[in-house]
Order: C-alpha cells, then structure tokens, then sequence
C-alpha cells in the first residue's frame, strides 16, 4: 500500500515536467513573464530521468525482481545521487527576478522529494516495524509536501 501511495505521488510528480508554452505568469495578475532558464530545462530532463529510475525499480521489486533491500540500494545508489546533483546546480543558477517564486518552490520540491527518497529507503532497511513507522511518517510528510510544490510548478511552468 505504502508503494502504491508513493506511485501515485512520483506520477502526480510528472505536472512538474509537461512542456509549457509561453504566457502570463500565473499569480497576482501581474503581466511579467516568466523566463525559461536552462536551469529550469535540467531540471524536467533531469527529474524525469531520476523518477524513471525510481519508478523501474519500485515496479522491480514489486515483481519480486528485487526485495526491498535492493530497492533502498537503487535509491541510495541510482536515485538520490543524481536527484542531489541536481539540487546543487539549481542552487547555483542564476535566477531571474520574474522566477524567483519558480525557484523558490522548486528548490522546496526538490529538498522534500530528496528527504521522501531517504527516508523510503531507510525505512525498507529499518529492523522492525516499529523501527520503520518514524521513517515512513518522514516520507508521508515530505511526500506530500513535494506533491504540493509540483502543483504549483506545474500552474509555474504553464505560465512559461
């Protein structure tokens, strides 16, 4: 159930992602335009590829092609270096004044999907129930945390 819940989180993910076409930015009304960056450009191939990758192996070990342990190497080894990688160039890039509320939420979604990833994968590697029950609350919270801030990319993005 816990996998199914995160399947549909990483889908709703793929607003983040859609192509956009030019227009007003989205907001107050105002008329500034939000402006493509190629920040913006390696964050949709990037996230996309890295949910990809998440998505194979949690269909993976779904169909008992992995066990769990494997599934949190996959993340620890296939996802989250790439996902942090990414966090890092866009804390680096140049952000227009017309994007900033864009880089703001991005920089959001990307910290609170990196903190869901972690903890999914220490809780596959908990002991016990008991010991995984604080690393899944983790992953619920952060989860839904990133599927908020990809609505609002996604209503961002639109506005591109």
């Amino acid at each position: 159930m816990i996998r199914a819940a995160l399947l549909a989180v990483l889908v709703l993910c793929g607003a983040c992602s859609k192509s956009t076409s030019t227009g007003e930015s989205a907001g107050s009304g105002s008329a500034t335009k939000l402006v493509n960056t190629p920040a913006i450009d390696d964050f949709r191939a990037t996230e996309r590829t890295v949910l990809a990758t998440f998505n194979d192996a949690l269909h993976r070990q779904k169909a008992n092609q992995i066990d769990e342990l494997a599934l949190a190497d996959a993340i620890d080894h296939d996802v989250l270096p790439p996902w942090r990688e990414l966090r890092a160039r866009i804390a680096k890039a140049e952000i227009p004044p017309a994007d900033a509320d864009l880089f703001a939420t991005l920089t959001h979604y990307l910290a609170a999907r990196e903190t869901a990833f972690a903890a999914y994968a220490a809780a596959l590697r908990a002991p016990s129930d008991a010991a995984a029950q604080p690393h899944y609350a983790t992953y619920h919270a952060q989860a839904d945390a990133a599927t908020d801030d990809a609505r609002h990319l996604g209503t961002l993005f639109r506005s591109l």
